[in-house]
């Protein structure tokens, strides 16, 4: 099996994708969506990072960080797993799997791809179908970024030219 090496930059915008163990739709219940929510504070309180964004659809999960410290991008990610499984099977609903034990990570450049990743956050629950427009959807940092004054209520009603045709998954 190839190794795979993975190099992160101190204080790097970090994009991830994370997705359920064969697209399983496990996090489809508001309670599942809570418990990975409970996880990724979890994980920053046992790794300090930023958390700048995130979206939780029913089969995977986007998230943006910047690791900070002695954190890196692997032992966050690791701790989050562990997390959700943990909670889970604390809770009885858990299988021996629930994460693809791959994920994407994409390392942002420059303000323009920073944007387009955070729209790309933000939007993917209106490209999924799970909302008409992006407030609609409560598992998302959209409201987060929407109080700091960076979107207005009827963004992402419709795609944006500069994410369109984007696919980081």
């Amino acid at each position: 099996m190839p190794r795979y090496r993975r190099y992160f930059e101190d204080n790097s915008w970090v994009f991830l994708t994370l997705v359920t163990a064969d697209r399983r739709p496990w996090m489809r219940d508001a309670n599942d969506k809570r418990l990975v929510l409970d996880s990724l504070r979890d994980a920053k309180r046992r790794y300090p990072f930023q958390h700048l964004g995130h979206v939780i659809l029913d089969d995977h999960l986007h998230w943006m960080l910047i690791a900070n410290g002695d954190s890196t991008i692997p032992d966050i990610v690791s701790a989050f797993k562990r997390g959700t499984c943990f909670t889970r099977r604390r809770a009885g609903k858990c299988w021996n799997s629930l994460w693809q034990r791959r994920y994407y990570d994409h390392i942002l450049r420059h303000d323009h791809d920073f944007r387009c990743h955070i729209d790309y956050i933000h939007y993917n629950p209106v490209k999924h179908g799970y909302a008409a427009m992006a407030c609609q959807y409560r598992w998302s940092s959209f409201h987060a970024w929407f109080a700091r004054g960076h979107y207005d209520k009827t963004w992402g009603t419709s795609e944006p030219s500069h994410i369109s045709g984007m696919n980081p998954e």
